[in-house]
């Protein structure tokens, strides 16, 4: 499974944004794409139980929900998500990989930005790094992973 993006969505906005393959071939308006991801989340779970992932022809979003205390010690919704490749494996991945690696993303955002201003998005841009890190290979195409591997 490709991961395309990554990222971070604290209240409908997007906090940190990490796109390694893009799903899309315009360029999309990220502030409005993630205030539909997370009103069509809150929708479904509205009607049903808490949702894990929505899927298309092409791509699956995983999300993974927490919550955060913002600048004035108030608790507020946050989401990882990952949009990957469509998988027919997806269900075996999913609560043994994906969900984990949903989960310490999150933890270790919150770890780190936990009740500070969610408006002063520059400050969040070094936390790029551990989304690369914590991915690894996993945003690699089959190519990129036989290139490094013979440099």
């Amino acid at each position: 499974m490709l991961i395309r993006e990554a990222g971070i969505i604290f209240n409908g906005i997007p906090v940190i944004f990490a796109s390694y393959h893009r799903a899309r071939k315009e360029k999309a308006d990220l502030i409005c794409s993630s205030g539909l991801m997370s009103g069509l989340l809150t929708f479904a779970e509205c009607l049903m139980a808490p949702i894990e992932y929505f899927e298309s022809s092409k791509y699956t979003i995983v999300f993974k929900k927490g919550i955060m205390q913002d600048f004035y010690g108030k608790e507020q919704d946050i989401l990882s998500f990952l949009v990957i490749d469509k998988d027919d494996r997806l269900e075996k991945y999913l609560d043994r990989t994906i969900k984990p690696l949903l989960d310490r993303l999150l933890k270790k955002f919150i770890s780190e930005f936990n009740g500070c201003k969610v408006t002063e998005v520059a400050k969040f841009e070094p936390f790029k790094k551990t989304i690369d890190k914590l991915f690894g290979t996993g945003t690699q195409t089959l190519e990129e992973k036989v290139v490094s591997l013979l440099l």
